[in-house]
């Protein structure tokens, strides 16, 4: 039986058919330099679609982090593991930064990304989740991202409006063979945006959106990019 060389979230599976014409030592130092380029060439692949190279584990036979060469010729199993989700969440948060306006830098610096309900950095070690969400604590984000003033212009100027729909859209497209990426408006409860959902300024909304802001989940309501690992 041939053994199996997986690498994955590059989605390269391969059965190897091992030469029976060489030594057993051979064959394994075959299968290693075979398993060591997919593994260079995943590498490249990965830094030129995220901009760097994502931890990796390599598990042999059922053993993680033991050496190539140990597999077994004959039925054994190489899986190569890339831990992209966190490379994707960081271009995400990166790209957030880009398109957004600067003024107080309250709405740059109110990006924030939660996993699985549990706020953590986007640009440091990211757990394991179900789902991940981007979204913004300062309560205006909903009317940079779709506001628009009493004379009809977008609310915001220095850059186009729809920040988080667009970065959505363009993740999407980036990372769609990886990921389940769309924009969405959830309710952000507590904080500041609880705050909000009383304010003079959320009266006034109110009263423009009579049928729909009675509502304190609509109030709440903040523009979103849901993040949630494809199941291979």
């Amino acid at each position: 039986m041939p053994l199996s060389v997986k690498l994955d979230p590059v989605e390269k599976r391969t059965a190897v058919d091992v030469r029976n014409d060489i030594g057993v030592q051979e064959q394994k130092q075959a299968v290693a330099e075979y398993v060591r380029d997919g593994i260079n060439e995943a590498k490249a692949i990965n830094a030129r679609v995220l901009g760097s190279v994502p931890p990796y584990t390599v598990t042999v036979d059922g053993r993680q982090g033991a050496p190539i060469e140990s597999v077994k010729v004959d039925g054994g199993n190489i899986t190569v593991e890339f831990e992209l989700i966190g490379g994707v969440l960081a271009w995400i948060a990166q790209r957030l930064l880009q398109q957004s306006p600067v003024t107080s830098g309250a709405y740059r610096a109110g990006h924030t990304l939660f996993a699985d309900g549990s706020q953590v950095d986007a640009l440091g070690t990211v757990p394991m989740a179900s789902q991940y969400v981007f979204t913004n604590t300062v309560p205006y984000t909903r009317k940079i991202e779709v506001g628009r003033t009493r004379a009809g212009r977008d609310f915001v100027i220095q850059v186009p409006n729809r920040i988080y729909e667009r970065t959505a859209n363009e993740a999407k497209a980036k990372f769609g063979n990886q990921a389940k990426i769309r924009f969405a408006f959830q309710p952000l409860q507590g904080g500041a945006i609880g705050k909000w959902a009383g304010s003079a300024s959320a009266r006034r909304l109110a009263a423009r959106h009579r049928r729909r802001t009675k509502s304190t989940e609509w109030l709440t309501a903040q523009p979103a990019i849901i993040v949630e690992l494809l199941r291979q």
